[in-house]
């Protein structure tokens, strides 16, 4: 990635001049991007570390396995989102969250309280598209699609483990609504980064 006046570009500078030069995506280079400087004529190439990105194939699965502590953390994730991810144990296996995230519901409406722990995962979630965002390499559509259904997944295995029928009932209810909502916004705004 080449930075520039603080913006990232996912594409190498073209060198100024009369040379013909064909700009490449930095993806088509796994391991280093190749900067082309021009003085007096003369053609430098200086070979500098790619920025890690995000890794090629299914991205649904790589936001998976992130969810539930399969693969840890990008290595610099702490440095760039200023948190560090902690893990936690549900009845239904390990879940990584964000120590800062909560559910945010308008007014603070339904069983906020109760779905903390699937919001702070799916905050997680939703920090690591706007992490790979920013380094530049964004997550395709599966990877906040795979995030949402995580979060509606979470929503249900709490409602269904209530004991009574009532409650079952009752937080089975806000579980659609919370999901509901979530994936409608995700749809709205296409499945990029929030």
């Amino acid at each position: 990635m080449i930075i520039r006046n603080d913006r990232v570009s996912s594409r190498l500078p073209v060198s100024s001049g009369s040379e013909a030069s064909s700009a490449r995506p930095a993806a088509t280079e796994p391991s280093r991007n190749v900067v082309r400087d021009s003085f007096e004529g003369a053609t430098s190439v200086q070979r500098t570390a790619q920025v890690a990105g995000a890794p090629a194939g299914d991205h649904g699965k790589l936001m998976s396995e992130y969810l539930t502590g399969a693969r840890p953390p990008p290595a610099d994730f702490e440095k760039v989102m200023g948190y560090k991810p902690y893990a936690i144990q549900t009845k239904h296996g390990q879940r990584m969250q964000d120590p800062h995230g909560d559910a945010s519901a308008p007014g603070k409406i339904g069983p906020d309280k109760e779905f903390d722990p699937a919001a702070k995962t799916h905050d997680y979630g939703y920090d690591l598209l706007r992490y790979y965002a920013k380094k530049g390499t964004p997550l395709n559509a599966d990877a906040r699609k795979a995030a949402d259904a995580q979060f509606r997944e979470d929503l249900f295995d709490y409602a269904n483990d209530q004991k009574g029928m009532v409650d079952r009932w009752k937080f089975r209810t806000w579980a659609q609504i919370y999901a509901t909502a979530v994936e409608l916004n995700s749809r709205v705004q296409g499945y990029g980064p929030p």
